[in-house]
């Protein structure tokens, strides 16, 4: 059964009364958490933005100079997207040029958003970092479940949490 919003927000608190703030920051990020594209090892995604990125740049120069021969004005907004769009363009290069992972599965880095949200909200809640707690495990996965995800792992075993949260933990 998904779990709702509220549970997960009644887990991050002990079971005390909830503050209106942690199911809204719950919501706000539920997007992050859920979004159905998954990372993928081939670099698929950015070599795809990146080739969008370079089409929409070479395609936008088309109008202003069609705009002139035509004896008409063109909307300025191109030329305002000019920078932020190299922008882009330079860090899509970069993001496709990384090289390959060696091996293993390819970690998800909606699980690192779920884990972030979770841990901050008990941070802010409990004034400490606890990345052991089972209690913040389940959180976790709750919401992840929430965020419309299927169970992490079978048998309850909420462990699979730690990893992600300790990897959260302030670096000494």
């Amino acid at each position: 059964m998904k779990a709702t919003f509220e549970q997960v927000a009644a887990l991050l608190c002990k079971g005390e009364p909830t503050p209106d703030w942690v199911i809204e920051k719950l919501r706000e990020n539920a997007e992050f958490v859920g979004y159905l594209i998954k990372p993928t090892d081939d670099r698929s995604i950015e070599r795809r933005l990146f080739e969008s990125a370079l089409h929409l740049q070479e395609l936008l120069q088309l109008y202003p100079r069609a705009a002139k021969l035509a004896g008409e004005d063109y909307d300025p907004s191109i030329d305002d997207i000019d920078t932020p769009l190299h922008n882009l363009i330079e860090f899509l290069a970069k993001e496709v040029a990384l090289p390959k992972r060696s091996g293993g599965p390819i970690p998800d880095d909606r699980r690192y958003v779920c884990a972030r949200v979770c841990a901050e909200i008990w941070e802010k809640l409990h004034d400490a970092h606890q990345p052991r707690s089972e209690r913040l495990w389940k959180a976790c996965e709750a919401y992840w479940q929430a965020c419309d995800h299927p169970e992490t792992s079978a048998h309850n075993r909420w462990r699979n949490w730690e990893r992600y949260l300790l990897e959260l933990s302030p670096r000494p």
